[in-house]
């Protein structure tokens, strides 16, 4: 299967290359998102994709619609009064420097900000091969300061040393994912880290009332597409039946994911009280 793993920018060809900057430049992010990566194993099937959904991706109407979700989940986070272990003490315990501290939150502050629209868009190319939907949008242009001025290194699966691929396996089978999903992987430099936040997340996950409030969010998302316009991207000749077999499969799994790391990413920022971040607030 071509999509069981993720694919790096130094992997692709050209026009490749120029895809993944234009989703990074599209969606205002630092990196590439995973469901984009784990897509470039069918290249066909993400140009033809990009080539339909990125137009709505920058659209007014896909931004508000993801600003929307993004202070629904928010706002579920707050309500629930979920929260990790204050994270500034678990990161000094582990001997970072306030600065550094200060970043973590700030690299959480990005997946806050990034996940909704991620939950988003996967309902949008799940979409595309069931028959697609009418809609309109507006074109729209943003700056794509942070995009173009700061690249977010998330390490590959493949770099994992021993003890980051024993973590990746639980989260793997915790999730039933064929993926560790890029707000997890961008600490995994930092095993002791991971492994602390890891344990907190799957606590929160075991509730009830995380895994009612999941399932709202991921209503809602599937609420704010109603209206954005989407190609029936099976009518391409040039994706096999095959490949679409596994399409799906990935696009869903993601779209399953995303709303509840959506709202982990909610609870874990607020787990950063006392750190503001004004270059990447939320």
């Amino acid at each position: 299967m071509a999509l069981t793993r993720l694919y790096e920018e130094t992997e692709l060809t050209p026009e490749l290359r120029r895809i993944y900057t234009d989703i990074r430049y599209s969606f205002d992010l630092p990196f590439v998102p995973s469901i984009f990566k784990a897509c470039a194993g069918v290249p066909e099937y993400l140009k033809l994709m990009w080539n339909d959904l990125g137009p709505v991706a920058r659209s007014r109407e896909f931004q508000t619609a993801g600003l929307a979700l993004e202070e629904f989940i928010r706002s579920l986070a707050v309500s629930d009064g979920w929260r990790f272990s204050d994270q500034q003490r678990v990161l000094a315990e582990q001997k970072f420097a306030p600065d550094d501290i200060e970043q973590f939150a700030a690299i959480v502050n990005i997946f806050a900000r990034a996940l909704p629209r991620m939950a988003l868009f996967a309902r949008l190319m799940q979409r595309g091969y069931s028959g697609g939907q009418r809609g309109r949008v507006s074109s729209g242009k943003q700056i794509s300061a942070l995009s173009r001025l700061v690249t977010l290194h998330v390490p590959n699966e493949r770099d994992a040393g021993l003890r980051v691929w024993l973590i990746y396996n639980d989260i793997k089978k915790t999730t039933a994912s064929a993926h560790v999903l890029s707000l997890l992987r961008a600490i995994s430099p930092f095993p002791g880290y991971l492994a602390s936040v890891w344990v907190e997340a799957k606590k929160v996950m075991r509730e009830e009332s995380f895994q009612l409030a999941r399932e709202r969010a991921a209503k809602r998302a599937l609420g704010l597409i109603t209206g954005l316009p989407v190609r029936d991207h099976r009518n391409s000749k040039q994706v096999t039946g095959e490949q679409w077999k596994d399409i799906e499969q990935n696009v869903d799994a993601f779209a399953r994911l995303l709303p509840q790391f959506a709202l982990l990413a909610a609870v874990w920022q607020r787990s950063f009280p006392r750190v503001r971040s004004a270059l990447f607030a939320a």
